[in-house]
C-alpha cells in the first residue's frame, strides 16, 4: 500500500480520499488559512507522459479561470515529487451517482433542479471557453444546498489550438457520450447538454439510457446505441411521469446537436418545471417501477415532436465501424473525482 505523504507543497495531508485513473486525491489542510482542501496529484505512472501532464494541468487552468458556486474551485497549482498537483475546494457532500446507487432514482423535480444547477455551472465553463466533455452523475456533487460540477479532467478549451487527443480519438464515459463525440468530431457545449440529458434520464429512471442490464452491455454496444438506437422516453417508461420534463430530456438526448436545447435555454426553461414539481436540493429519492424495456438497440428512431423530422446523414456501416474500433482501442478512462471514494 502506497504511503500517505505528510505534506504536499505547503499543505498538510490528513488522509487519502480516493484513487483513479489519473492519480490520487488527498484531504489536506492549508495551515495558514485553516482551510480544508482536496489535493489532486497526478499518478506516478503518468508522470513521464507529456500528454497526461497536459491533460491534468488543463483541468487546473480551466477551473482556475472560473469562480462560481456551481463549479468546483481551484486554489493552487503546484508540483510534488515531479508530479503536478491541484489544491481544490473540499466538497462536503456526495455525488449523484453514489446517491442513486445507495438510494435509487431521484424525485423528478429534484432531478430537474440538479440539472438546472449543473447547466448554470456548465454555462460558466462555456463562457470561459471550456467544454466539460465528461458530464455524468458521478461528476455532479451535492453539498448542503448546491450542485457542483467537478472533474474537468477531460475538458477541452475551445480557444486552444493544440489538442491533447489524437485525430479521431474521443475521450469520455460511454453511458453519456454524445454521438458526435463518439465519432471523434469537434464538440461544443451541446455535447455537454447531451450528457446532461442522459444523466437526467439516469437520475429519474435509476439506469443510464442505453444500458439493457445484460451481457451485451459492453463498451462498444453502448457506443453503438448512442449512434443508432431510438431514444428512450421517460413518460413511456414511468407511469405518470411529467410530460414536459420527459420531452425536455428526449430533446437533450437528440442525436442532432441542433435539436438539443442550449444551456441558456435549459436555465431559462427549467425553473417552471422545478417549481411545479417542488424540486429542491438536497434531492429526495423516489420509488420507480419501469413499465417497459427501452426500445431495441438496433431500431431506427421515429420522428417525434421532441425530435422533429429533418434530412440528415445517417451513421453508415463504415463510419460506425470506425467509431467502434476507436472505442476498442482506447477503452474507458476512469474519472478521478474531487470526492472520489469509489468506482
Amino acid at each position: 500500500m502506497a504511503r500517505v505523504p505528510e505534506k504536499i507543497g505547503h499543505y498538510e495531508v490528513k488522509g487519502l480520499l480516493g484513487k483513479g485513473a489519473m492519480g490520487e486525491v488527498y484531504e489536506g489542510l492549508d495551515t495558514s488559512l485553516h482551510r480544508r482542501v482536496a489535493l489532486k496529484v497526478l499518478g506516478r505512472k503518468h508522470q513521464e507522459s507529456t500528454e497526461f501532464k497536459n491533460r491534468f494541468l488543463r483541468e487546473g487552468r480551466a477551473l482556475a479561470a472560473m469562480n462560481h458556486n456551481n463549479v468546483v474551485q481551484v486554489y493552487f497549482i503546484g508540483e510534488f515529487e515531479g508530479r503536478p498537483f491541484l489544491a481544490m475546494e473540499f466538497l462536503d457532500g456526495e455525488d449523484i451517482g453514489t446517491l442513486i446507487k445507495k438510494n435509487g432514482p431521484l424525485h423528478p423535480g429534484d432531478a430537474a433542479e440538479v440539472v438546472r444547477q449543473a447547466a448554470v455551472g456548465l454555462l460558466e465553463a462555456k463562457r470561459a471557453g471550456v467544454v466539460h466533455r465528461d458530464v455524468k452523475p458521478s461528476n455532479l456533487v451535492v453539498t448542503k444546498a448546491e450542485v457542483k460540477v467537478t472533474d474537468f479532467g477531460l475538458a477541452k478549451a475551445l480557444q486552444e489550438d493544440l489538442s491533447i487527443t489524437a485525430t479521431g480519438v474521443f475521450v469520455g464515459t460511454p453511458d453519456y457520450l454524445a454521438p458526435e463525440q463518439a465519432m471523434g468530431e469537434d464538440v461544443d457545449s451541446s455535447a455537454d447538454v447531451y450528457a446532461l440529458g442522459c444523466s437526467l434520464y439516469h437520475m429519474c429512471s435509476g439506469n443510464p439510457p442505453f444500458r439493457k442490464g445484460g451481457s451485451d452491455d459492453h463498451y462498444t454496444a453502448v457506443v453503438r446505441r448512442h449512434l443508432k438506437a431510438e431514444r428512450p422516453v421517460l413518460k413511456q417508461q414511468i407511469p405518470g411521469f411529467d410530460e414536459a420534463l420527459s420531452d425536455l430530456c428526449r430533446r437533450m438526448m437528440s442525436r442532432r446537436p441542433d435539436v438539443r436545447p442550449t444551456l441558456e435555454e435549459l436555465i431559462e426553461g427549467l425553473p417552471e418545471i422545478t417549481n411545479r414539481l417542488g424540486g429542491r436540493i438536497p434531492p429526495r429519492h423516489a420509488a420507480v417501477e419501469l413499465t417497459s424495456s427501452p426500445p431495441p438497440a438496433n431500431s431506427e428512431p421515429a420522428p417525434s415532436k421532441a425530435e422533429p423530422e429533418k434530412p440528415e446523414k445517417p451513421f453508415g456501416g463504415r463510419t460506425l465501424a470506425i467509431a467502434i474500433a476507436v472505442g476498442i482501442v482506447i477503452g474507458v478512462g476512469g474519472s478521478l473525482l474531487i470526492m472520489a471514494l469509489a468506482g
